[in-house]
C-alpha cells in the first residue's frame, strides 16, 4: 500500500499513488496526535448508552444521512433480512446540524474539533490533486472552500452470534463521495480493500497517526477514472475472537465531497490521459441520494453498477 509523506511527498506523488491503487496511507498531516483517542472515547460512550436514548437522535428517514443508524443503515428488518454488523452515527453541515445527543456532554465539541482538522485535510489533498492532474482550477472550490462532508463513526460491536452465512461487518462497496479519510483501532476482524485490476483483497492495518485515503465514486468521475474508486469491505473477527470485548471496532470516517449542486464534468485533461471518451457529468446532489437508497434497500450495493 502506498505511504505518502505530505512533509516530504509532493502532488504528483499523492495522485501516482492513488492512480495505481485507489487507496494510500496518509502521514505527516498535523493533525493532532490525540484526537483519534478522544474521538473514539466519546462516541464509544455513546454507542453505549440504551437504544431508546440512541433514538432520539435517530436518522429521520430524509435527506442526507445524518444521526444515529442501527443494523447497518437498514429500514426495515424482515426475519430473513441479512443486514451489516455495524451502527453509525454523522454529523454534517455543523452549522444547521440538530441531531445532537444530549450524552455524553462532550461529544459535540469534540465532533466538531475533528470535523474542522479533517475538512482541512481534505482541502489539501483535493488542491495537491488539482495541482498534479490538471483539473480546472476555476472548478475547485467547489470541492474546498465550499464542500460538503459527512462525518461518522462506524461502530463494530463484538458479535452475541455468529454472522449468517455471507453476512459481514460491512459489505463491498464504493464510497459515494470524493475522497474518504479514515482511521481506525486495530481491532480483529477490519477493513480489506481491492486494488484496481486484482480480485485479492488487501487487509488494513493502521499504524499511529496515519489516515487512509480512499477514492470515491465523484473524484473517480472528475478524473473520468483516471483514478478508480475504491473497493472495500469490513469483515468479522475470527469465530474464536467474535464475542469478545477486544472485537470491538471503532472507525472514524470523513466523506468529503464538492456542493451538494455540483455537476462533476469530467476534466479535459484526465479524458485526454484516458483515451478522449468523456463519462456522462454527475450531479452529485442525486448521485449521493441515489447511492444511500440502494443501499438500504439492496445491501451488498451492487458496485458493478457504473456510476
Amino acid at each position: 500500500m502506498p505511504v505518502i509523506d505530505l512533509r516530504t511527498d509532493g502532488p504528483e506523488a499523492l495522485a501516482d499513488a492513488l492512480i495505481s491503487s485507489s487507496c494510500a496511507f496518509v502521514e505527516g498531516h498535523g493533525i493532532a496526535s490525540d484526537l483519534f483517542a478522544r474521538m473514539t472515547e466519546v462516541s464509544r460512550a455513546f454507542f453505549a448508552l440504551p437504544r431508546e436514548e440512541k433514538e432520539v437522535v435517530r436518522w429521520p428517514g430524509e435527506g442526507v444521512w445524518h444521526g444515529w443508524m442501527p443494523d447497518g443503515g437498514a429500514t426495515d428488518l424482515t426475519d430473513d433480512a441479512t443486514p451489516d454488523l455495524v451502527e453509525w452515527y454523522q454529523v454534517n453541515d455543523l452549522g444547521h446540524f440538530a441531531l445532537w445527543p444530549e450524552r455524553p456532554a462532550g461529544l459535540h465539541a469534540i465532533w466538531a474539533e475533528y470535523y474542522a482538522a479533517c475538512r482541512a485535510l481534505a482541502c489539501r489533498l483535493m488542491t495537491m490533486l488539482a495541482t498534479a492532474l490538471d483539473l480546472p482550477s476555476e472548478q475547485l472550490p467547489a470541492w474546498t472552500d465550499h464542500q460538503w462532508a459527512n462525518l461518522a463513526v462506524n461502530h463494530y460491536p463484538p458479535l452475541r452470534e455468529a454472522p449468517r452465512p455471507g453476512q459481514l461487518r460491512l459489505s463491498p462497496h464504493t464510497d459515494e463521495c470524493g475522497i474518504t479519510i479514515l482511521t481506525a483501532n486495530n481491532a480483529p476482524g477490519g477493513l480489506e480493500v481491492r486494488i484496481p485490476g486484482s480480485n485479492a483483497w488487501t487487509p488494513i492495518t493502521f499504524g499511529p497517526d496515519t489516515f487512509l485515503v480512499q477514492v470515491g465514486d465523484l473524484l473517480a468521475r472528475w478524473t473520468n477514472r483516471l483514478i478508480h474508486a475504491n473497493v472495500h469491505r469490513v469483515v468479522p473477527p475470527a469465530p474464536e475472537l467474535a464475542a469478545s470485548p477486544v472485537a470491538a471496532r471503532d472507525t472514524l470516517v470523513f466523506f468529503h465531497m464538492p456542493s451538494l449542486d455540483t455537476v462533476v464534468v469530467p476534466a479535459p485533461s484526465c479524458v485526454a490521459a484516458t483515451g478522449g471518451t468523456a463519462l456522462a457529468p454527475l450531479h452529485c446532489g442525486t448521485h449521493v441520494h441515489r447511492r444511500q437508497e440502494t443501499y438500504v434497500s439492496a445491501v451488498p450495493v451492487n458496485i458493478d453498477v457504473p456510476v
